[in-house]
């Protein structure tokens, strides 16, 4: 037993979308292994040749090549004599050498063929390793301490009998008797349909090298039950089949396609769970075909059931990576969160064509989108590294024909984001009252945007300066406009610009390139309210440093504002201004801007509000679960937003999400003192792949709802916590749950319920909720309807309530009234 070497690095932020330029092109064939030594990307596959991707050297490289992994040219002096298909790779037990398995023959003459060692200097066959003779493919090798867990197609390894798993000397090669555990026997093969070879395809190892999983066509392991999957014990003298154990592959799947239906398999980077992607055919959320699934390593049992599970609705999976950020999937699927699809998207459908990164505690879909389309067989292949994503397939192009990457793509952690923590509210904390009368003032800000860059902090305590980048869109424009950055020279502040504006929103500005459409900016403002739509320019390009070189004209709802707009001939050339404008909302602030002379453009725009009152806003009360609630006292947000058609809100990581009587979700920020502006929430819409045709019968990537919507008119709270999102609905005793994930606002498409008890009047019922729900201190919290207003708490573990209901706080109790459209915690 010792330490794995090559298992998945730790990360804790999500890669760019945008693939890097350093790899070359794949010429033909599919990719099966990558691997990083020193400074090289190793590649294996079913390909003959791959091409520089700056100056278009061909090479002849059947099977097996390298790259620079920093300028991505190929390796012109890594030449082995490879003879047929490389399914596998893994550093080497020494620096500068790489392990090779695969269903080659005759590397070199005398016997090595199907695992070898390699030098990463120029191929050659490490003659101090030489693995016995196997009578079948090579399919996965894993090193741990001193030994090599090999996996493959074979009954013998040399004149020792063992089926499909055999450990080897990691230096020497040398047969091992520490592994006899026999897999055998079809899946699904019983003299009709589909019949491929047994044995293991694919196996990984814990960090600390005490536990194996092995994945691939067999029934048994060791002779008992352990159908497709099953996980070793590293610890002993020898490996020993692990006390845990499912029945959750025994399901056939598609027979007559499929022998098989498991496709790959990976660790965490701390060893504590690991994640099943499969094939199989679209047969719903009662069978694990089709889906990705994480399993708790250190969970002893039978009939052990997945933590979560994401299906595609009726596509294959082929490869999975787990780095703790994420758990990214490939293969051909066109959604993600599908469980009703049966190859079509259906209630919850999101698009992730080809590629996918889902929440580590949920499995439910993050942000990260950038797509393989045309999608081919597949993506194959997932490999992290300390800095970015590796994924190889038999497709050449990332995104819907954006990026050129001919069958091996590099996404970096460089340029990337950080997903959220999930940090939520517990007790002693404040609970936050929308729907509460509070005042507002005159200069109170609705909106601020960064036009074109990144988030701002505010330097008056109010709002920050929303981003918006070419990755991250502002949602409050249309798809006109290009992001773009200018900070080559300095710049002056005309007396224009309001006090207080940071002089970084001058550094980035979107600007509009086309006429058709033209830029249009539209902010949500309840009608009747008065306010100061301020707009920010500055000349800061050679490009129009003189007058006349850009003109446009701004229109405000209609009205035109500024004719022959002209930022230089108005304060010059380096010079930021501000132009202000008084507008009364007709319920939205529509800007817009128009050519005349190059493109228009936009540094930064600021809504204020000009006029003092009241109105429904939030308001806050501190709680710790024992003593009286503290009193009410107002926090703002009375921004037009209309508080009553509140159904249920819950904050996670200052961001404020919540659903409204119209079947909407919105989202905004608030960090416990300023609410941004509101966005309405649908992920299941994505501008760049809604409609686009999937090239699978009629099917286009459009994604669905999911069925979280349709009950939002009736839903009555919400709380989140460790990846569930849970919500009461008016008239029905139970407690509901959804995975959620708090980075991209995907809800999970499977509805789970955790039932009350008693009748309408008794405390233990959920039909009547107000408002309030959060869960703490091993207790669930919620506040009853109608006349009740109390605040009710039962002993609760995120699965089963238990115990009796008791009434902590309310009207009668402590004068406290619970009732709400929709409280909510922070953190």
């Amino acid at each position: 037993m010792g330490p794995a070497a090559a298992v998945q690095p730790a990360h804790s932020t999500i890669p760019s979308a945008v693939p890097s330029t350093a790899t070359p092109n794949i010429n033909d064939g599919t990719v099966n292994a990558i691997v990083k030594v020193g400074g090289k990307v190793f590649v294996g596959g079913t390909f003959t040749g791959v091409t520089d991707r700056g100056p278009g050297t061909n090479y002849a490289k059947p099977y097996l090549f390298a790259f620079d992994a920093n300028t991505g040219l190929v390796d012109a002096t890594f030449a082995p004599n490879i003879n047929d298909e490389v399914l596998a790779l893994a550093p080497g037990p020494v620096a500068d050498t790489v392990y090779v398995a695969g269903r080659f023959t005759g590397v070199k003459s005398g016997g090595w063929s199907r695992l070898v060692l390699l030098s990463t200097v120029d191929g050659a066959v490490v003659t101090t390793f030489k693995a016995p003779a196997m009578n079948g493919a090579v399919t996965a090798v894993k090193q741990f301490g001193s030994r090599l867990l090999v996996g493959g197609f074979f009954t013998t390894v040399g004149a020792a009998t063992r089926y499909g798993l055999t450990t080897l000397d990691a230096s020497t090669g040398t047969f091992d008797t520490f592994a006899d555990i026999a897999l055998t026997g079809h899946h699904n093969y019983n003299g009709s349909g589909a019949n491929s070879s047994v044995g293991p395809t694919d196996l990984d190892i814990t960090p600390d090298g005490t536990r194996a999983v092995v994945i691939g066509n067999f029934k048994t392991a060791g002779g008992g039950d352990y159908d497709q999957v099953v996980q070793l014990d590293l610890t002993g003298a020898t490996a020993t089949v692990a006390s845990w154990h499912t029945n959750r592959f025994d399901d056939v799947c598609n027979r007559g396609a499929f022998d098989k239906w498991v496709r790959d398999v990976d660790y965490s980077p701390d060893g504590n769970y690991f994640v099943v992607v499969n094939t199989g055919g679209p047969y719903g959320s009662g069978s694990l075909c089709d889906s990705a699934s994480r399993w708790e390593t250190w969970t002893t049992g039978v009939n052990l059931q997945p933590t979560w599970v994401d299906w595609t609705g009726g596509d294959t999976l082929l490869s999975v990576a787990v780095t703790g950020a994420s758990v990214y999937v490939g293969g051909h699927q066109r959604w993600m969160n599908n469980s009703s699809g049966g190859d079509s998207a259906q209630q919850g459908a999101v698009a992730r064509p080809g590629l996918a990164a889902l929440e580590p505690v949920s499995g439910v879909p993050q942000t990260w989108n950038p797509g393989r389309h045309p999608r081919g067989v597949g993506a194959s292949a997932l490999y992290a590294t300390a800095d970015g994503l590796y994924v190889g397939s038999d497709t050449e192009y990332i995104g819907n024909f954006d990026y050129m990457r001919g069958r091996i793509a590099y996404f970096p952690l460089a340029g990337g984001y950080t997903p959220p923590a999930g940090v939520v509210g517990d007790l002693p904390t404040d609970v936050h009252f929308p729907n509460s009368t509070v005042p507002y003032t005159a200069g109170d800000v609705l909106y601020r945007v960064n036009a074109g860059g990144p988030q701002l902090a505010a330097t008056d305590g109010r709002l920050p300066w929303a981003a918006d980048t070419d990755d991250a869109p502002s949602p409050f424009h249309n798809t006109g406009g290009t992001a773009n950055t200018v900070t080559s020279n300095t710049i002056t502040l005309d007396a224009s610009v309001p006090a207080g504006t940071p002089p970084a929103v001058f550094d980035d500005l979107r600007y509009d390139g086309s006429a058709a459409p033209e830029m249009t900016w539209s902010f949500p403002v309840a009608t009747g309210t008065p306010v100061e739509v301020r707009l920010s320019f500055v000349a800061r390009d050679w490009v129009y440093h003189l007058p006349g070189d850009r003109v446009f004209d701004v229109s405000i709802d209609g009205a035109l504002v500024a004719n022959d707009y002209d930022t230089v001939a108005q304060v010059g050339y380096r010079v930021a201004q501000t132009l202000t404008f008084p507008v009364t909302s007709d319920g939205s602030i529509d800007i817009s801007f128009a050519h005349v002379a190059q493109d228009p453009g936009i540094e930064a725009i600021e809504i204020v509000r000009t006029t003092s009152g009241t109105g429904p806003g939030l308001a806050k009360r501190s709680y710790d679960g024992v003593t009286t609630a503290g009193a009410l006292t107002a926090v703002g947000g009375a921004d037009g937003t209309v508080w009553a058609n509140l159904r249920g809100a819950f904050l996670v990581d200052d961001k404020l999400f919540y659903g409204m009587s119209n079947s909407n979700m919105y989202v905004r920020s608030f960090d416990g003192v300023n609410l941004g502006p509101a966005a309405l929430l649908n992920p299941h819409s994505d501008p760049r792949w809604d409609g686009v045709p999937t090239l699978s019968g009629t099917s286009v990537y459009t994604g669905v709802k999911s069925g979280l919507y349709g009950e939002l008119p009736n839903v009555r709270s919400m709380y989140y916590t460790n990846g569930k999102l849970y919500y009461t609905i008016a008239g029905s005793n139970a407690l509901f749950w959804r995975w959620f994930s708090p980075d991209s606002g995907i809800a999970g498409s499977v509805r789970n319920q955790i039932n009350g008890s008693g009748n309408s009047s008794a405390l233990e019922n959920l039909s009547n909720n107000s408002g309030v729900l959060f869960v703490s201190g091993g207790y669930a919290w919620w506040s009853r309807g109608g006349t009740d207003g109390r605040l009710i708490k039962r002993a609760f573990d995120g699965t089963a309530f238990t115990g009796s209901a008791v009434a902590v706080s309310g009207p009668g109790l402590d004068g406290t009234d619970w009732r709400s459209p929709g409280a909510f915690l922070r953190g």
